[in-house]
């Protein structure tokens, strides 16, 4: 695995493992929300700080890490659909927001235009979606 560096005021203080484990599907690629652009996380051993990954698809840019606070993950692993994965990793990091910090906006439902086909579908989405994670569910009739 490649590793990156992990930046804090400015300063490389370590090296980390690159993953994209807070990345979703948008319905063409796994993003954290901006095209070409990922977005992981992970805990530094000896100091048993929190960092964000951000990774990139955009040629001539290089990952790389930054120090964050627990907030800081919380929020961005909130963004992403990813709170119970970081809760799962970092049990001592439940419950140190209020849940209004980290809530997030009830779900709206609402009906696309869907063509089945193989193994996939094409789906066709209000505007206002794009770039927003969306999750579908097939209701059998």
């Amino acid at each position: 695995m490649t590793k990156v560096p992990v930046y804090e005021d400015g300063e490389v203080i370590a090296r980390v493992e690159y993953n994209s484990n807070l990345d979703f599907w948008d319905g063409r690629n796994m993003t954290s929300g901006s095209l070409g652009r990922h977005l992981g996380f992970t805990k530094l051993k000896k100091s048993g700080k929190y960092v964000l990954i951000n990774g990139t698809n955009w040629e001539g840019e290089q990952p790389s890490a930054e120090v964050v606070t627990m907030d800081e993950l919380i929020k961005a692993a909130t963004r992403t659909g990813h709170l119970d994965d970081v809760y799962a990793a970092y049990p001592e990091l439940k419950g140190t927001l209020d849940e209004e910090e980290v809530a997030v906006a009830p779900r709206e439902e609402i009906e696309a235009e869907v063509v089945a086909f193989g193994n996939g579908a094409h789906i066709t989405l209000p505007k206002d979606l794009i770039g927003r994670r969306v999750r579908y569910t097939v209701i059998e009739g």
